[in-house]
């Protein structure tokens, strides 16, 4: 069948119609349906009724002329395309024509010629041009759209989720709500499952938006596996399953990879063969596949994830990976979730230089397996993988009667809690530092204040500054502190290498509770009384039997609502609170007044001034008849825009350090133009705020 061209022409004159109408009705290919009107009134009625794909235009219509009419047909909104008829060629009146939005222009004359037939398929060519473009151009601003909608979700959900978080923090470390444990411990795990499907969703799109960058570095592979084991065997063993991590070839000792989208796919995997199993056991299998000299194909790393637990359907692992898509089974089993973790996981592996993969059966359990590119490992030996002995999972507590100050070193936050969740159920008084460098910032502010640390327990592999070199530098500022090492590696001689460094001692991960309750035997004092009473939030759904040290730079005693002098007496059994040494003023600067009050109540308790400003105008005079060492500032106020606010408050503030603690993730670009030191994503707890203002 072939191809119909609707046609509107506009002309007054009754034998021109009869002339384009014969010529048009002796075409076999295209065929054409006329429809002919003698005004631009009439013009505008056929158009609101029918769609045409061409109009024919008079040049002369009694009163109107084409220029007219084309107006006429603009102001109305009709974008079909227009060739304008004329009864002599005039060239100014040709581009007249044309300026005023005409496809085309012919002589009446040229109606029978090869020339109209040319004329008319190109105006349709260009009408097909111009409808993709108008299409593509929707698509796009459907997509930012979008874009805009879940960027102001994110920030809209991130803001009550910083009331909700924070303010179930501050009561889980009150020790008067103790008999509430569980039931605040409920509400902040739900908090932070809400928290983990928005930052999905964002994932998502960020992804969809191809805008999802990856941060390629050196990773020392047993480390990195170690702690991954040290995250999940917890929430393993809770469900009385073990979790086993094996190699099935030698490993390169490093990779070149990007550890935290890297991390986020295993934990990802692993959690749901956790919650999809509820007998047996899930095993982590890594494997080498070397590179096809014939082929010229690099050398790959392999994951495995085995569970036995529930299986999935044939016919439904198709669309596993797929955005928004559950097993029926799934969702009546009341699991959850957005659907979206293993289509993160796919875009994750992709990026990562591999693909996943998955085999099932109902029943029985699934089988995960994901490859990535581990970078050139052409130049290093590989290894077995060694991830220490593990030992099993010990439910009991411990009861240390030590005391003293305890500073624990370690890049990974999730590492730092579980190693500070074990050192809690000791009488000692915990500090954290995320590398080398905050350690030794650490170690001699805590010397110039009186109040050195009795015990140091350093990572080894961390960035800026590695735990040897932090070790050095303590060591050349003539501080003789015990410094045990932490590692993940159990190469032959790391121990007596370690110990030659300068270490007291070593103890390898996963941590023993054990090992470590040893180690702080016979490093720290004993203790006679309790300098410790904070009660933390539990880690990641792990058990624990007493209560949990919350991760700052310093540890305080129970929660203050005043500021008291650092020398400030000590009243009773219970240590009094002690104002920070590093107090500092601060300017918040939060439209939000719950999320406002909320980081009020947390830098109070980490012991600093605060001064909260609810707009730009008032915070910029706050910043000229004040002085303030940090500025924590909201990207969206009522009344600024957030950079061009923290643009004015840097010129007012040069020496501050200034802070973006908002729901948006911030621009590195924009932050870097203006001078912003740094930027929290909400919801911000104590320990986020303590790690940037200290």
């Amino acid at each position: 069948m072939s191809e119909v061209i609707k046609i509107l022409l506009v002309e007054d004159d009754e034998d021109d119609y009869f002339l384009t109408s014969d010529y048009l009705e002796r075409c076999e290919s295209p065929k054409f349906e006329l429809t002919w009107v003698t005004n631009s009134l009439d013009a505008v009625e056929a158009l609101k009724t029918e769609n045409f794909d061409l109009c024919l235009l008079d040049y002369l219509l009694g009163a109107e002329n084409a220029i007219d009419v084309l107006a006429v047909l603009k102001s109305n909104q009709f974008s079909l395309p227009v060739v304008i008829l004329t009864g002599q060629s005039d060239v100014t009146v040709d581009e007249m024509v044309m300026r005023a939005g005409a496809a085309d222009y012919l002589q009446k004359s040229e109606i029978e010629s090869p020339r109209f037939m040319r004329t008319i398929r190109y105006a349709m060519v260009r009408r097909d041009i111009e409808n993709e473009r108008i299409e593509r151009n929707k698509v796009e601003q459907k997509n930012k759209a979008k874009d805009k909608f879940l960027a102001h979700l994110g920030h809209e959900l991130r803001t009550p989720l910083t009331s909700i978080l924070g303010y179930t923090e501050l009561l889980i470390d009150d020790a008067r709500n103790s008999p509430f444990q569980q039931e605040l411990s409920i509400i902040h795990s739900n908090g932070k499952h809400l928290l983990s499907l928005l930052n999905d969703l964002l994932d998502m799109s960020r992804i969809m938006a191809e805008k999802l960058e990856l941060n390629i570095k050196e990773v020392n592979l047993s480390a990195f596996l170690t702690d991954i084991h040290s995250l999940m065997r917890l929430n393993a063993k809770d469900k009385g399953l073990s979790l086993n991590v094996i190699s099935k070839t030698k490993v390169p000792e490093f990779i070149q990879t990007d550890p935290t989208r890297l991390r986020q796919v295993l934990l990802n995997l692993i959690s749901n063969a956790v919650k999809f199993t509820d007998k047996g056991s899930i095993t982590l299998t890594i494997s080498l596949d070397q590179h096809d000299e014939a082929n010229k194909q690099s050398p790959l790393l392999r994951f495995s994830v085995d569970d036995t637990g529930i299986g999935m359907p044939p016919d439904k692992l198709a669309n596993i990976f797929q955005p928004f898509e559950q097993i029926e089974d799934v969702m009546r089993a009341n699991h959850g979730g957005a659907g979206l973790g293993l289509a993160i996981c796919k875009e994750l592996v992709t990026k990562l230089g591999g693909d996943i993969h998955v085999t099932s059966r109902l029943g029985e359990g699934s089988t995960f397996t994901f490859d990535i590119n581990p970078g050139d490992i052409s130049s290093q030996p590989n290894v077995e993988l060694t991830l220490g002995q593990i030992q099993p999972v010990e439910s009991s507590s411990i009861d240390l009667n030590v005391t003293g100050r305890v500073l624990i070193v370690d890049d990974l936050r999730e590492i730092r809690r579980l190693t500070g969740h074990i050192v809690s159920q000791s009488k000692a008084d915990i500090s954290y530092a995320e590398n080398g460098v905050k350690a030794l910032e650490a170690v001699l502010q805590a010397d110039e204040h009186n109040k050195p640390y009795d015990l140091v327990l350093m990572d080894i592999h961390m960035p800026v500054m590695n735990g040897i070199e932090a070790l050095h530098a303590i060591r050349r500022h003539g501080k003789n502190i015990p410094v045990i090492a932490v590692t993940a590696a159990s190469r032959k001689g790391l121990r007596e290498s370690l110990i030659r460094e300068g270490f007291n001692d070593v103890i390898g991960k996963p941590i023993d509770r054990f090992a470590l309750a040893n180690l702080l035997s016979q490093y720290l004092p004993p203790g006679d009384h309790i300098t410790f009473s904070n009660v933390e939030a539990q880690v990641a759904d792990m058990p624990m039997q007493k209560p949990y040290a919350p991760e700052k730079e310093e540890s305080h005693g129970a929660p203050i609502k005043h500021r008291v002098d650092s020398d400030e007496a000590t009243n009773g059994a219970q240590q009094s609170s002690i104002q920070k040494s590093s107090n500092k003023r601060v300017l918040v600067i939060e439209d939000d007044e719950d999320a406002a009050e909320l980081l009020q109540l947390f830098l109070t308790h980490l012991g600093h001034d605060v001064t909260t400003e609810y707009c730009g105008a008032d915070a910029l005079k706050a910043a000229e008849s004040d002085s303030f060492d940090h500025v924590l500032m909201d990207l969206t106020l009522p009344d600024y825009d957030g950079y061009d606010l923290a643009e004015e408050i840097k010129g007012k503030l040069p020496n501050a350090t200034l802070t973006i603690v908002s729901g948006h993730e911030a621009s590195k670009e924009t932050m870097q133009t203006i001078g912003i030191d740094s930027a929290l994503l909400k919801p911000v707890s104590k320990d986020d705020l303590a790690s940037v203002v200290g």
